[in-house]
């Protein structure tokens, strides 16, 4: 009887177990070949998002910077499908932004620099410190950095999405390529020759 009663609640627990482990199985294969596929307009809203975090900063820095901000695309050599898994029609992209921070003098950085850590501590964040500046990954995974620039030294702000993986159909309306502002459109003036 309880040889019987054994073999009735075993059986259920291995078979869940079983399901269990497959779907995290499944997962894991997901997670290596990049995560999931998404739509084109899922990927120009993180491009927006990723535009917007960097905005957002670029308006909160004080003293404030002379210029209106003007973001500018940057390439991502580290968003790439190394190993083969993205199907025809999948691309994947890391939407990477960067404005030129116009100071009035090299003190006016500091004092950003400092009152930007001062904010990001206040609000629970973790700041990391770059060279030459700070950094700090929002909620949704866009990394800021405030910074001086890698080659001209001069003061950039620059915010990075995460990678993502998605479908892209030649010729529809959204072209990341294009896109040098990251608003989420291929202007007039930005559209190829």
């Amino acid at each position: 009887m309880i040889d019987g009663m054994k073999s009735k609640i075993v059986v259920p627990v291995l078979g869940g177990t079983l399901v269990v482990l497959f779907a995290l199985a499944a997962k894991g294969c997901e997670s290596i070949e990049g995560g999931p596929v998404r739509s084109t307009e899922e990927f120009r809203d993180h491009v927006r998002a990723t535009t917007r975090a960097g905005e957002d900063v670029y308006r909160a820095l004080s003293p404030a910077p002379a210029k209106e901000p003007y973001a500018s695309r940057q390439g991502s050599s580290s968003c790439v499908d190394d190993f083969g898994f993205d199907e025809t029609g999948v691309t994947r992209d890391e939407p990477l932004f960067t404005w030129d921070l116009d100071f009035a003098s090299d003190n006016d950085y500091r004092a950003a620099l400092s009152s930007l850590r001062a904010t990001w501590r206040a609000e629970g964040r973790t700041v990391d410190k770059v060279d030459n500046g700070i950094a700090t990954t929002l909620d949704d995974g866009i990394r800021i950095t405030l910074h001086l620039g890698y080659y001209d030294h001069r003061p950039e702000l620059r915010a990075q999405g995460t990678c993502m993986r998605y479908r892209d159909t030649y010729g529809d309306a959204y072209d990341y390529t294009f896109d040098d502002n990251g608003d989420g459109t291929v202007d007039e003036y930005e559209q190829p020759n």
